[in-house]
């Protein structure tokens, strides 16, 4: 096989394994770092306290991490020889012609597939936790006199529950599980987020956001479950 061919198939398979170690540092900001600020296991040492609405040290560390490993995955994905294999320039292209360049742009569709996913889930993500949720709670009083302030609070919920399941769908994108764990994965992200934007609260006139860390005890098994994904 031609050097070149697989140069781009290793950067396009880095790519997407850096993708998904994204957004399993997406999962460990969110669904393990918070919870064990909330339970006080993760404490300040200089401040009383950390706010769980808004970004805060520990998790805004996770996503410069992970904004980093996107940065990388990007890098990869647009290697020379990526271009030079989809393009059919390779050293041996005309002996190859008929069999890698169509392998390249399958694995070109997957991986920049896995990529695109993320980096859209992440732009709703950071839509939504460093200019929504930190607007909202600046002008917090503001917010339950004003319609407009109203309107983008349940703005805000949409974004953290469809970020929440682009995020699933990239994730499963990657490992490919069987139709069982796609089900688990799609019901526990969205019941979580569910409580954790507290919209079932709205409904029931009760606070039920402590239900999301409760649940994210679970969280662990998913990052397990991806190590040995990568493994497989």
């Amino acid at each position: 096989m031609d050097t070149t061919i697989k140069s781009a198939e290793k950067n396009l398979k880095l790519s997407a394994l850096l993708s998904f170690v994204g957004i399993n540092l997406r999962f460990i900001s969110v669904n393990i770092i918070k919870p064990l600020i909330l339970f006080d296991i993760i404490r300040p040492e200089n401040h009383e306290y950390y706010e769980l609405h808004v970004p805060n040290m520990p998790d805004m560390c996770g996503d410069i991490v992970a904004v980093a490993v996107l940065f990388f995955a990007y890098f990869f994905i647009m290697s020379a020889s990526v271009k030079k294999s989809i393009n059919g320039k390779s050293a041996n292209s005309y002996e190859t012609s008929g069999q890698y360049p169509e392998s390249i742009r399958n694995l070109v569709h997957w991986s920049r597939g896995i990529f695109s996913v993320t980096i859209i889930g992440f732009s709703l993500y950071f839509l939504s936790k460093y200019f929504l949720s930190t607007g909202l709670e600046a002008f917090a009083e503001e917010a339950e006199e004003s319609t407009l302030s109203s309107a983008l609070v349940y703005l805000n919920y949409v974004i953290k529950e469809f970020s929440a399941l682009v995020f699933v769908y990239a994730y499963c994108k990657y490992l490919s599980p069987n139709k069982s764990v796609k089900i688990l994965l799609y019901t526990f992200f969205f019941v979580r987020n569910l409580f954790a934007t507290n919209l079932l609260g709205l409904i029931t006139q009760y606070d039920l956001y402590p239900c999301a860390p409760l649940l994210d005890v679970l969280s662990p098994i998913i990052i397990i479950y991806s190590i040995i994904g990568i493994i497989i």
